[in-house]
């Protein structure tokens, strides 16, 4: 791997010349005496460099200029900078870190210092590049879909006089070509298909793949549409290799009403191409008055709502949540329901969305907000258990600059505490102008709210959003909960959810338990409160009320177990010091963030820390600690690292020789004695927030190589996996598997029966291979199976085979029958994982033509 390249901007030759030796032997060097020389090689580099090392004080250019400049620069911005000087003064360091720096070490220089630190600010700028990568589509390189919304809704707003069209593309044989060819060549298809769309829209608009065959861009509008037009755009599809008889169907939805959200528009392209499918001949459809007309009851919905409201037509209902360890009552959550005069009573499906769209919805979140703490007023005088209750906010709601005030206003007009509104922001609204949404909630968690992700896992767009967001409870979505809840065990996400939760020191509330097996699931890993129609259904408030005299009941019994509960949750901050005083400071300073636990010693450390390493946040040690204790400690902790990975800033009075001893360990800062209480806060903030950081970004990584539906990996982890092929593995069977009929089982029987016989399918490939076998969901109904130290070509026929039996005797449907081919390949010198699965499908195309549900063996 090629060395990283650092930029040293100083202007004193000696000190970049000792800078430079520090860093020779693992980064590439450029050296530059000022700021504006520096802003130079910056224009020239700014693709390689990885990280600034800046002085502040410099002739022409000073460094705070300097990091005005680039920080004000999107092309710089993100390039972490180091300050250094000779002063070591807070208040030089806080005013370094105000201009945008990322760390600062004074002179004279101590190498392991300058490398630790250079080592973690470049390591954490990469990881945050790779989840950059999620806005791209792997396979086209085409924006994303939730990317590219964002971009249309940049480009609307940044060009309010142009005119433009969303055309959305669905190829409507798309499946035939998989089936034919194989996913290789579809994939082909995919690319090609991606080419012509980003050559047609050139200078003119912006693309995205939405998945499988859905394309979409944003164009200018500078013609009319015509059949000519996408004629000729079917036939340069056609002209592809391995596109024979490809109909593509366009959509097309003129951008007139701008405050129609973007993905509304690409829903209303979609569907006028969906409303043409299978008519030939047919090659466009413009979104138009007969698709309109199902708008006509959102239509009467829009004009009635005002009168609702006034009218006071809106009413709250509760749905019970209830503890999973003891069963006990332990909140509520509001939701809306509308009792029209003459429609009866609504479903919120229906109106919410829609004026989620038109911005009502922010009336409707603050009546509700109103009602329901007057109705944990009205609880509190009658004696009841106070219980808090969760309220919808909506990302308009977010977005209001004075949502803290409304809602502080609330709370003390019916003088209740801020924790018994539990405040919902549904997982979908993160993902929408972050650094507002991250501001918003920052505020409301000061002032006393308790925050909760609403609907996650509808959806992984929020994944990467955990690092930064401020947020106590996360609340999983009702149908993540039955698809996971349905897999065996050790498949699925669910508990890899629950232990990132459990590691971030947030609560979990799972949405529409249905079933007793769903609970239990549920209690196995873990989880902290459920709701759904197991336990409750949505109920008036006077239903509500009457489950309250049985919870104040059981409150008074658990009290003391609940208040020793809430202590042992809370995060835990070790102080291994031998000074008394000292560690009654620490205890001071942290008390109101941490449990602070201190030890005078290594053996108190070392107790403190067993049983309890999962809730410890950081360790601060002294490494003067007694009989030399305090490297024994770190010791121990660092060689907990692949469990516990638990941050470690080491504490000494002045000693070059233990600071770099205790860093070469791997301690993650020092500090030097004596130094102020203000100092250590920053130093443990930042370290934890460091740590934190790489390790979320490592089970988030870790989480993109996995297919959401099964569990198995996804292609981009079987790549990671096994691309190339090791050498110690050979040799391999790599087995693509298709599922027979997958098309006609959803035409027929729906979808989510489709989606319950890719599950099985996946669960039946766990149970019949090894567990050192690679098993990944490789396209929508395409399988692959990479069986490591398989050379017998005959034993892995006789496997593939007993695979395709098994599934046509255990997976049968009433209507359609379920079958799945099979193409084998047999690896036995190492080559790019991509070859072997070229001839699995040549394998897999035999076996189709022979005889669907059969298993075909490659031969050169």
């Amino acid at each position: 791997m090629p060395q990283k390249l650092i930029l040293v901007v100083e202007d004193n030759q000696i000190n970049r010349t000792v800078l430079s030796g520090i860093l020779f032997a693992e980064y590439r060097i450029l050296e530059a005496e000022n700021g504006q020389e520096a802003l130079s090689l910056l224009k020239e580099h700014k693709d390689e460099i990885s990280l600034i090392l800046l002085d502040i004080i410099m002739p022409v250019m000073d460094g705070y200029t300097f990091l005005s400049i680039i920080k004000a620069d999107p092309a710089y911005s993100g390039i972490p900078v180091i300050v250094t000087t000779q002063s070591g003064s807070e208040s030089d360091e806080v005013t370094a870190l105000s201009y945008g720096a990322n760390d600062f070490v004074a002179k004279p220089y101590k190498p392991q210092i300058i490398l630790h630190r250079v080592a973690s600010l470049i390591n954490l700028r990469e990881t945050a590049a790779m989840i950059n990568q999620f806005q791209y589509d792997r396979l086209t390189g085409l924006y994303s879909k939730e990317f590219f919304y964002q971009r249309v809704k940049e480009t609307l707003q940044q060009s309010p006089e142009r005119e433009f069209d969303i055309v959305c593309s669905d190829i409507e044989n798309f499946k035939l070509v998989n089936d034919i060819f194989g996913v290789p060549a579809g994939d082909r298809l995919l690319c090609g298909v991606a080419d012509l769309y980003t050559k047609f829209v050139s200078g003119k608009g912006i693309c995205g793949r939405f998945g499988a065959d859905h394309f979409a861009c944003l164009l200018e509008r500078h013609w009319e549409y015509n059949d000519k037009l996408f004629v000729e755009a079917n036939a340069l599809i056609n002209a592809l290799p391995n596109a024979k008889n490809v109909v593509v169907k366009w959509g097309i939805y003129n951008i007139v009403d701008r405050t129609v959200p973007v993905e509304q528009m690409c829903d209303r392209a979609l569907l006028a191409a969906r409303s043409i499918k299978g008519q030939y001949g047919k090659y466009f459809a413009t979104y138009d008055d007969e698709l309109r007309g199902k708008l006509l009851r959102e239509q009467a919905i829009t004009e009635g709502m005002e009168a609702a409201l006034a009218q006071e037509q809106f009413v709250v209902y509760l749905q019970p949540k209830y503890s999973i360890k003891d069963g006990g009552l332990a909140g509520a959550e509001a939701l809306v329901r509308w009792n029209h005069p003459q429609w009866g009573f609504q479903h919120p499906g229906e109106f919410i969305p829609l004026f989620e769209r038109n911005g009502f919805i922010t009336r409707l979140d603050q009546y509700v907000w109103e009602k329901v703490c007057a109705m944990l007023r009205e609880w509190e005088e009658k004696g009841y258990e106070p219980l808090p209750v969760s309220v919808n906010v909506s990302r308009a709601d977010v977005y209001q600059a004075d949502l803290p005030d409304i809602l502080i206003h609330l709370i003390q007009k019916y003088k209740l505490p801020p924790s018994r509104l539990h405040l919902e922001i549904t997982e979908s609204a993160y993902t929408e102008n972050p650094g507002q949404i991250i501001a918003t909630v920052n505020r409301l968690r000061e002032l006393g709210f308790v925050i909760e992700m609403d609907d996650f896992g509808s959806g992984y767009s929020s994944l990467n959003m955990l690092n930064k967001m401020p947020l106590d409870i996360l609340k999983l979505d009702m149908n993540f909960i039955q698809s996971e809840t349905a897999k065996p065990a050790d498949q699925g996400i669910l508990r890899f959810i629950m232990d990132l939760a459990r590691w971030m020191n947030l609560s979990v509330v799972a949405e529409g338990v249905e079933t007793k097996t769903q609970l239990e699931r549920l209690r196995e890993i873990g989880g902290d409160y459920v709701q759904g129609y197991y336990f409750a259904r949505p109920m008036p408030k006077a239903e509500f009320e009457v489950l309250l005299p049985e919870a104040a009941k059981a409150s008074k019994e658990k009290a003391p177990h609940r208040a020793k509960l809430r202590a042992q949750q809370r995060p835990l901050l070790l102080v291994a010091d031998e000074e008394e005083s000292y560690r009654v400071q620490v205890q001071q300073t942290f008390g109101s963030r941490y449990q602070v636990v201190g030890a005078p010693d290594g053996a108190s450390a070392l107790a403190a820390l067993d049983g309890n390493e999962h809730r410890v946040a950081a360790v601060v040690l002294s490494l003067t600690l007694p009989d030399c204790a305090g490297f024994n400690v770190l010791d121990q902790l660092v060689g907990m690292r692949d469990i516990w990975n638990i941050p470690v800033i080491a504490t000494s009075p002045p000693s070059e020789q233990l600071e770099e001893r205790a860093l070469e360990l791997g301690a993650d800062d020092f500090v030097c004695k004596p130094y102020s209480q203000k100092s250590l806060w920053r130093r443990v903030m930042r370290t934890v927030g460091i740590r934190s950081s790489a390790q979320r970004e490592r089970a988030l990584e870790k989480e993109a190589y996995r297919d959401y539906l099964t569990g198995l990996l996804n292609r981009r982890g079987l790549s990671a996996a096994c691309d190339p092929i090791r050498e110690e593995d050979l040799p391999v069977a790599v087995y693509l598997f298709d599922l027979d009929n997958l098309k006609q089982i959803n035409d027929t029987l729906g979808h989510l029966e489709g989606d319950g016989l890719i599950q099985r399918f996946g669960a039946l490939l766990s149970r019949h291979t090894r567990k050192s076998d690679l098993l990944a969901r490789y396209g929508g109904d395409e399988f692959i199976v990479v069986m490591q130290r398989m050379g017998d070509e005959q034993a892995a026929l006789a496997k593939g085979e007993e695979i395709c039996r098994v599934f046509r005797e255990s997976c049968r449907t009433d209507r359609v029958p379920a079958a799945c081919s099979a193409g084998i390949a047999v690896c036995r010198a190492q080559e790019p994982l991509a070859d072997v699965i070229a001839r699995a499908d040549e394998a897999l195309y035999r076996a189709k033509s022979d005889n669907k549900g059969g298993c075909c063996l490659w031969k050169g």
